[in-house]
């Protein structure tokens, strides 16, 4: 359960937190351990010792540790691949290790079961493995992921089983067991996250929920502090604190809907260059600010303009619970919950917007960042997106980007039920006008997004 888990955090940082990565880490380490399985007892049978065993269990130890080492070095090739593929290729990092894991199951087994008796000693392994299968997953979640770096949980893991591997092992030699382990671990330790974005890092970390990076370059030709979330462009925004990403900007736009801002929200801050551009545009906002990523909060205090002030109430939660649980009325409200190739699905709702919208001021504009083509055959989110908001608002507004409309690009899409034809008016030319086709809205019982998930 731990190579699953952490495996998942090894991939994500360069294809995403979807279900896809989900998917298919359970699903390639279901397949290896049912292949480990079958070997195991082909082997045990054959090699019914100790002295096997230990090899088995050192050879797991082995392969744990190259799970980050393959995994940084092959993960970022799978870029130039479909989402979906890329995933499923990227999990084979995790295939070796949990093949021989599944290995030891039989082998044990073979080695403690008594003539008459094997079915409960059968019974007895199995129930022991899956209270250990318990206990890794949640030691992994809750304990080792947020306290420790990816890489490092491996080495702990690898390390474990090489002490099993010893003392199993019927002649207590140490040196075979330690000198490849010591190597591997080595290398584990030299290859980190690979950096498609030139420039010189200043903060690298991994949350319960990134890998976060922070980073200055030349961006447009201008001197500028970013964050990545997963390799994913997350927050830029120039030395004098301005927002620096086109979409940023063009959510300003929308601001031109109110006159006044008493309460703004932001789902989704990551470095919070726009709850600070909220506060300099409504100099009487408060603005609550909300991300899962309680690290990337702290990064954008720490290194972005981001602060918590007497106007800011900075909120680590999931989007979702916390526009369920306040009690407040927001006038404006940002949502730019994409993060890399993918949204949160239950972000993406008829229901939640339901929701959201119920905190909502009756002339409440909601600011939404999408990543999409407008047109072609992969614009598919966009128009999910467009009809699941144009059935919960009555007006939609959107600013594209790029002039090409079958680009992938950032769509900054305004919605409200305010009246909007004075707006339009004043920036003729400015938004897209042409028809979009008809969908189903998404809903939490039917919701495919991420199947359009950015590529």
């Amino acid at each position: 359960m731990l190579v699953e888990i952490a495996g998942a955090r090894v991939i994500s940082p360069y294809l995403g937190n979807t279900i896809y990565t989900w998917a298919s880490a359970i699903g390639l380490v279901l397949a290896a351990l049912s292949a480990g399985y079958y070997a195991g007892g082909i082997l045990a049978d054959r090699y019914h010792d100790r002295k096997h065993f230990s090899i088995i269990l050192l050879a797991a130890g082995i392969l744990t540790l190259t799970v980050p080492i393959l995994g940084n070095i092959i993960t970022p090739f799978t870029l130039l691949l479909e989402l979906s593929t890329a995933n499923l290729v990227a999990a084979l990092v995790l295939v070796p290790a949990s093949f021989f894991f599944g290995m030891v199951s039989p082998y044990i087994i073979k080695l403690t079961s008594k003539v008459d008796h094997e079915g409960q000693g059968a019974g007895r392994i199995f129930a022991i493995s899956t209270v250990g299968s318990i206990v890794g997953s949640l030691g992994t979640g809750f304990v080792l992921i947020p306290g420790l770096e990816v890489t490092f949980i491996f080495i702990l893991a690898s390390i474990a089983m090489v002490l099993m591997s010893w003392m199993a092992f019927p002649k207590k030699g140490i040196m075979l067991d330690i000198l490849p382990v010591a190597l591997i671990m080595f290398l584990a330790l030299e290859v980190g996250h690979a950096n498609f974005h030139e420039g010189e890092i200043i903060y690298e970390s991994d949350s319960m929920y990134y890998h976060i990076v922070v980073m200055d370059k030349e961006f447009h030709g201008v001197p500028t502090r970013m964050m990545l979330l997963d390799n994913a462009l997350s927050t830029a925004e120039t030395p004098e604190g301005e927002p620096a990403l086109d979409y940023a900007i063009s959510s300003r736009v929308g601001y031109e809907l109110r006159e006044e801002v008493n309460d703004a929200l932001v789902l989704g801050i990551a470095g919070g260059t726009q709850v600070e551009d909220i506060k300099a545009y409504f100099p009487g906002a408060h603005v609550d600010g909300v991300d899962i990523d309680g690290k990337a909060i702290e990064a954008g205090i720490t290194y972005f303009s981001l602060e918590d002030d007497e106007r800011t109430d900075l909120i680590v939660d999931d989007a979702r619970r916390h526009v369920k649980n306040t009690e407040k009325q927001y006038d404006l409200v940002i949502l730019d919950a994409f993060r890399g190739r993918s949204i949160p699905p239950h972000l993406a709702t008829q229901e939640f917007l339901f929701e959201l919208k119920e905190k909502m001021s009756s002339d409440g504009v909601l600011i939404v960042n999408v990543i999409s083509p407008l047109e072609g055959e992969d614009a598919e989110a966009f128009i999910l997106l467009y009809n699941t908001f144009s059935s919960v608002f009555a007006n939609l507004v959107i600013f594209p980007t790029d002039e090409n409309p079958e680009e992938l690009m950032n769509i900054v899409i305004v919605a409200t039920d305010k009246d909007t034809s004075a707006f339009l008016e004043e920036h003729d030319g400015e938004f897209y006008s042409s028809s979009v086709p008809e969908r189903p809205p998404l809903t939490d019982e039917l919701n495919p997004i991420e199947l359009y998930s950015a590529h």
